[in-house]
């Protein structure tokens, strides 16, 4: 599929997962490259240098990471949400995803308006016209509310043909990315285990001193599943 040539492994996250996906994904292959370690508590932290060949989100996950940080906690980095948007906006140049606007202000639009217009019309086009209209138009507004559109829903479908669930601990960040970006937690259990369950990629983890804007506070409050 054209669509998805050039698509990165974070992107893949993207596009089944939203914006934890992409950044679940782009700490297993951080691990992977040995980049990023389980830290205290539910949280991880990095080690060394910046890998070379990592992806642009990557990038901004390590060079986000100040200390043992949550992955939930550091997903809301500014860094790491400019770099999640980026990804986004990729998915929908590719028409994979709808924008977040088109999927709110087109449906409302449709739901609201029309059947408003119709109900005043009423009694020109009479009552089975207008309730059959408005059905109609209802069903096209909830068209537009899936987060993916049928090419991203194909995409993933090619995608998991291309790249099946791992079967054994261990391997690249090219093959282990992914795999969790299709599998979640299944292929995290299977590929990187203790990392999935000690640095908190299984549930977000646990609050670090540190925020997204860098301020520092004490909190050790766990993180909820999205």
């Amino acid at each position: 599929m054209r669509q998805i040539e050039g698509l990165t492994a974070t992107g893949i996250g993207h596009l089944r997962g939203g914006r934890w996906g992409a950044v679940r994904t782009g700490l297993a292959m951080l691990h992977a490259r040995e980049a990023v370690v389980a830290g205290r508590d539910g949280r991880v932290r990095r080690t060394g240098s910046k890998p070379r060949g990592a992806e642009p989100l990557e990038q901004a996950l390590f060079g986000a990471l100040y200390s043992d940080t949550g992955p939930r906690e550091l997903a809301d980095h500014q860094r790491v949400r400019a770099a999640v948007g980026e990804v986004r906006r990729d998915l929908i140049r590719r028409k994979l995803v709808r924008p977040q606007r088109r999927r709110v202000l087109v449906p409302l639009a449709l739901a609201v308006v029309p059947p408003y217009v119709l109900a005043r019309l009423i009694d020109v086009i009479g009552a089975p016209i207008g309730l059959a209209a408005t059905v109609v138009l209802v069903g096209v507004a909830c068209w537009f509310l899936p987060r993916r559109t049928l090419a991203g829903a194909r995409a993933l479908r090619h995608l998991r043909d291309l790249h099946p669930e791992p079967t054994s601990p261990g391997g690249s960040a090219d093959r282990l990315g992914p795999a969790v970006a299709l599998y979640g937690n299944a292929a995290l259990l299977v590929a990187m285990p203790r990392f999935a369950r000690e640095g908190g990629l299984l549930d977000g983890g646990r609050r670090s001193v540190f925020h997204g804007d860098g301020s520092l506070e004490s909190s050790s409050s766990t993180l909820g599943a999205p």
